[in-house]
């Protein structure tokens, strides 16, 4: 890695330094300049509100469009555990939404079959440390009992096996939500049943200047954008969730995807071209200087490649 940009980003936030180190760097670093960075602090506190955060879930008027979902996403990609930003309480209230049978139900117009929403929120929990939680690994016997032919999932019930739509595509955005849960786990990275999940998000991307557009998803402007988070079917998180799969990094497909977003970066920095308010706080929230969090994303990607060879 290039030295310079070594430096660069240990130069940044107390948030930035700790995952730099734990995750690229491979060397120890002390969380609690992290849990007491003011944005780290108000992103916990957000989690932690009554009105707007994980508490807020049971109302059902919560979207994962907000910050809320992707409020613990961040804190996740840190490196940080349920444990150390003390939101154990506000995990329970996730599990609140299970229903008798496994699934999970975090919104009001959400049904028991939309998997591509909890899973979010889930992957961040086992992220954080939770991975062996058995109402966790109960919601990801049915993922794998949900599969589709194609290798992926799609949240109408008509789409599933043995209904009249099967052999429909399935949902890009379901499919890739999933497999950011099932990457978490190392036994499921190299699972050959993934493997048409897997190459169908690389083939939507083989096939991004045709006219597919799988359940309405295709590949645009909009996708291309470098943006953290992604809350949006885009680039940055399928790279990052293909990534965690040693077979999709084999994949030309992915090389080419990898590239395209190389080429983006300027002296090796890569800067935001879209943003939510809601992170202003943080450098990936502004789009007119270089982003030492993006550049972080993509050289956590770029170190599982190199590890792949």
């Amino acid at each position: 890695m290039n030295p310079e940009i070594m430096t660069w980003l240990c130069d940044g936030a107390a948030w930035l330094k700790y995952a730099v180190e734990r995750q690229l760097l491979n060397v120890p670093s002390d969380v609690r300049p992290v849990v007491h960075d003011q944005a780290v602090t108000q992103i916990i506190n957000r989690l932690k509100d009554h009105d707007g955060g994980l508490p807020a879930l049971k109302t059902g008027k919560i979207s994962y469009k907000g910050h809320l979902y992707w409020d613990l996403f961040f804190l996740a990609d840190i490196g940080l555990t349920i444990e150390q930003v003390n939101l154990h309480t506000e995990v329970e209230e996730i599990f609140g939404c299970q229903l008798p049978d496994g699934t999970f139900v975090t919104g009001a117009s959400y049904k028991p079959s939309y998997f591509c929403i909890p899973t979010i929120l889930l992957s961040s929990i086992a992220k954080m440390g939770n991975k062996d939680d058995p109402r966790l690994q109960k919601y990801i016997h049915l993922i794998f009992a949900s599969q589709r032919l194609d290798g992926g999932w799609h949240c109408a019930r008509s789409r599933a096996v043995r209904q009249k739509l099967q052999h429909t595509e399935s949902c890009p955005m379901d499919t890739l939500n999933i497999l950011l849960l099932l990457g978490q786990y190392n036994e499921y990275r190299t699972e050959d049943q993934l493997h048409g999940a897997l190459d169908f998000l690389l083939t939507h991307w083989e096939k991004r200047t045709e006219q597919w557009r799988p359940y309405g998803f295709g590949i645009g402007t909009e996708f291309t954008r470098l943006s953290y988070p992604a809350v949006k079917y885009g680039v940055l998180r399928v790279l990052d969730v293909l990534s965690l799969f040693p077979y999709a990094r084999q994949q030309r497909r992915f090389t080419d995807m990898l590239n395209y977003v190389q080429y983006k970066a300027s002296a090796g920095k890569y800067t935001a071209e879209s943003v939510m308010k809601a992170y202003t706080a943080f450098d990936f929230g502004q789009k007119k200087e270089p982003s030492r969090w993006l550049t972080f994303f993509m050289k956590r990607i770029e170190k599982r490649v190199e590890e792949n060879t």
